[in-house]
């Protein structure tokens, strides 16, 4: 895209504003204590006792060290202080909590208005002491309970919240500074991996301001590594950013040999919308060559821009639709343990004859439940109508599922913190995946065969009565389906959806005397 400004902004981010220490529940309320001069020294009369450590402190401390601690807080109006300032105070991360209980009292100064005055122990010093502890996960509760033993102090949620934020900030900079550097990371991306593809999308205002829009993201290698060892099939999700400045990421997931996730590419734009999922279909197609989406599968939730960009994009591509999204639906008007067995009967439902049965069942309990599954088209959910040259029987969109829940924390921060996040993640998970997967001593991934195991767990039910050298029937009562082992197929229509041998194959392959893996499908 033609970007006609080197500066982006974000419509939406705004530069965080410090508040005033002006909350009456934060200020220490001591109770009031006469004294009088005596030749032994301070004679204490009051209603309560004083505690210990406020006298220990008064009586321990000296000026200076009271005058270095108050220096901490004076800083700029803005509340974030310089970068120098930062740098300066960067020590505090070696520093353990323990060592700021003797942090000090302000000495009281008759010129400062009451409301205008700084309390010592405020959200700016917590933060830049809370650089070594904090965590992503980190709530605010827990932070309270450590301050209340660290500092023998107890603050607000809402103070604990913003040393949250202000140290966070810290750590990953200001809303404007990612916003301002976004082409800068992106051509630090292209010149370090060669061949990926980064796109930014911005919107040119009359007054030539530019504001950013959206951004595109696929590694080579990722790309590359999808193609070499592909499984046809992908899911497509969007989540929210839980940050401050709000938005959608969009992402792509492949299924790896061993029917874990593959994260492919990603996204962030404004919103979840036609458009914007037409632009992502149309670079994903450019970089994986899905041309019109024939021989492909694609796993996605009811979203109705999405559905309807996946035609456009990729009219020939097999667009399945999540049945736990659709279930989802179906229990806000047909509730109840009834409905739900019922429904996903007719889900796993792998023939047709079975599915219509299943169906029936529902039509007897309420005829407009009935209605209401049929009009969510039947062949979208259904694996009696799934195709049988992809190797995947799935009805949920767990892989993308599964990728938003491990990027939750990385939702939450900024917009270059989050794809650094999401990279780092990649790079890891890579590099340990081929260090178990070196270990394997099976040809064919472990959850291939934890598959075929569960498969095949009432095998011991089946009679095997041969036809021919290829041709089997399984039986088991009145129950009977026709295996062929030459053509890899089962009337069940399990074995052809999924790779992977039925529990009637299975009898057949056994009855041979031969391996069971080798009947695994290879695509």
């Amino acid at each position: 895209m033609a970007v006609e400004s080197e500066e982006v902004h974000h419509e939406s981010s705004e530069e965080y504003d410090s508040e005033e220490y002006e909350d009456d529940e934060e200020v220490l309320d001591t109770e009031h204590i006469d004294v009088e001069m005596e030749e032994d020294g301070f004679k204490t009369h009051g209603k309560e006792r004083c505690k210990d450590a406020f006298l220990n402190f008064s009586s321990d401390y000296e000026d200076n060290e009271a005058d270095e601690d108050n220096d901490l807080v004076d800083e700029d109006e803005e509340g974030f202080g310089s970068e120098e300032e930062i740098d300066d105070t960067a020590g505090a991360n070696d520093l353990d909590l323990g060592d700021a209980v003797g942090a000090g009292f302000p000495i009281h100064d008759p010129s400062v208005k009451w409301n205008k005055m700084k309390p010592l122990l405020g959200e700016r010093w917590l933060a830049r002491h809370f650089l070594k502890e904090l965590k992503p996960n980190l709530k605010c509760k827990e932070m309270q309970s450590i301050i209340r033993t660290k500092f023998h102090c107890g603050v607000s949620w809402s103070k604990a919240y913003r040393t949250r934020c202000r140290a966070m900030t810290i750590i990953d900079g200001k809303l404007t500074e990612h916003y301002a550097r976004v082409w800068d990371y992106c051509h630090e991306l292209l010149r370090s991996n060669p061949g990926s593809t980064v796109q930014v999308g911005v919107i040119v205002n009359p007054d030539q301001t530019t504001y950013f829009h959206r951004m595109y993201l696929c590694f080579k290698a990722i790309k590359e590594g999808w193609k070499i060892g592909r499984r046809r099939v992908i899911g497509l999700d969007g989540s929210f950013l839980k940050g401050t400045c709000k938005g959608e990421l969009l992402t792509t997931i492949g299924m790896d040999a061993n029917n874990q996730v593959y994260p492919i590419a990603w996204a962030v734009v404004d919103n979840e919308n036609k458009a914007n999922w037409k632009w992502f279909l149309e670079l994903l197609t450019e970089d994986l060559n899905l041309l019109d989406g024939g021989g492909f599968t694609v796993i996605s939730d009811q979203h109705k821009g999405l559905l309807e960009a996946t035609k456009e994009v990729l009219p020939n591509v097999e667009h399945r639709q999540c049945a736990r999204h659709i279930y989802a639906n179906f229990r806000k008007t047909y509730s109840g343990v009834e409905f739900k067995n019922m429904f996903w009967a007719a889900s796993f439902s792998t023939v047709e004859s079975k599915f219509l049965r299943k169906m029936d069942d529902i039509k007897e309990v309420n005829p407009n439940a009935y209605e209401h599954l049929l009009a969510i088209h039947p062949q979208t959910w259904c694996r009696a109508f799934f195709r049988t040259d992809v190797a995947c029987e799935a009805v949920e969109n767990g892989i993308a599922e599964c990728f938003n829940a491990i990027i939750l924390d990385a939702r939450k921060k900024p917009l270059l913190a989050m794809f650094e996040e999401i990279r780092l993640y990649m790079m890891d998970r890579f590099y340990h995946m081929l260090q178990k997967a070196e270990k394997w001593e099976s040809v064919v991934c472990p959850a291939a065969i934890k598959k075929m195991n569960k498969f095949g767990e009432d095998l011991r039910n089946w009679n095997v009565n041969p036809s021919g050298p290829f041709i089997f029937e399984a039986r088991n009562g009145l129950e009977g389906y026709m295996v062929d082992l030459q053509s890899k197929v089962c009337s069940c229509r399990l074995w052809d959806i999924s790779g992977i041998p039925c529990v009637h194959a299975q009898c057949a392959i056994l009855f041979t005397v031969q391996d069971l893996v080798q009947f695994i499908s290879e695509s």
